[in-house]
């Protein structure tokens, strides 16, 4: 039987140790608040890959010194095939890059991970799975299903060019999509490239190596930047038109994903009307949820509350 694997990125960012060192090395201390704290997302993450992708084979957890502690999962689910991975171990061959706060710098190093299968699935720990998947909802053919649509490259969107300029003089947070549009034209897509939302991306590891072997540099540029940085691009999206020039990809509908931006601003009734319509769309499989932790404790607990019972069920 074919091997998929499951890689997960996630730190705590109020662990102490981890909350030091990045203090000792952020200048814009309110980014703490924002981007390096949770709310246990990564529980209900890998319980939904462990119940509804059961072809996965093992679920790796990239972090930094860190264990999650799955108290709110272990009575539910079995915890056998996970296995934490260090950046110690994806750094090994650039340790003078360490510590790394930075996911785009990480992504690009998942590739390294020991005995990590060919073909992979890369979460984000805010992505879940809410219905069972097959391994033809990310592989067919030995091709990789890319779930997102093609939109212009920035270097084609003058006032987009623009504004990611402006945002990189002014140390603004880079954007997503233009460091997708980035790696398009890193592969040769000058005019067009596959845009990415937020759920699972399966990746071809051999496809990424090949691309490094032939390209050192382009990776030690990568991730050198502590944190994230207008000039880097985006390491799986990079993989992905890696895979469309090959013509190893299928393309998906986005009717499979229900993206919910700034839960922060919902109330437990609008998060709990939001989940109860996603329980009425049969075709809907993904869920990303964006700022958990940021959101109102009823407001978690209503997403708590509503994803228990879906394992349950």
């Amino acid at each position: 039987m074919e091997k998929i694997d499951a890689v997960i990125t996630w730190v705590d960012g109020s662990e102490p140790n981890y909350k030091i060192k990045l203090e000792e090395n952020l200048k814009n201390k309110k980014i703490i608040n924002r981007q390096y704290t949770q709310a246990n997302e990564i529980d209900f993450c890998v319980a939904s890959i462990i119940k509804f992708a059961p072809f996965v084979r093992k679920i790796f957890i990239v972090t930094d010194k860190q264990k999650p502690k799955f108290s709110g999962i272990r009575h539910m689910v079995s915890l056998e095939k996970i296995e934490i991975i260090d950046h110690e171990e994806i750094f090994r061959d650039n340790l003078d890059c360490m510590p790394s706060f930075n996911i785009r710098s990480i992504d690009a190093l998942l590739f390294k991970i020991k005995n990590l299968s060919d073909k992979f699935i890369y979460f984000n720990d805010d992505m879940f799975l809410i219905k069972e998947t097959t391994k033809e909802d990310w592989f067919k053919d030995n091709k990789a299903v890319l779930t997102g649509s093609w939109a212009k490259t920035y270097n084609k969107h003058l006032i987009k060019t623009i504004s990611h300029k402006i945002k990189n003089l002014l140390n603004i947070r880079p954007s997503f999509n233009a460091a997708q549009s980035k790696a398009a034209n890193i592969v040769g897509f000058h005019n067009r490239y596959f845009k990415s939302f937020h759920c699972g991306r399966p990746q071809i590891k051999s496809v990424i190596k090949d691309f490094y072997d032939k390209n050192p540099q382009r990776l030690t540029n990568q991730i050198r930047y502590k944190f994230r940085d207008g000039r880097q691009y985006m390491p799986y999206s990079l993989c992905w038109h890696l895979l469309i020039k090959e013509n190893l990809y299928v393309e998906s509908s986005t009717n499979k994903l229900v993206e919910i931006n700034k839960s922060q601003n919902l109330s437990a009734k609008k998060l709990e009307k939001i989940l109860k319509s996603i329980d009425s769309k049969a075709e809907v499989k993904f869920l990303n949820i964006q700022d958990l932790n940021m959101a109102e404790p009823e407001t978690q607990q209503v997403f708590q509350n509503w994803f228990i019972k879906k394992l349950n069920s």
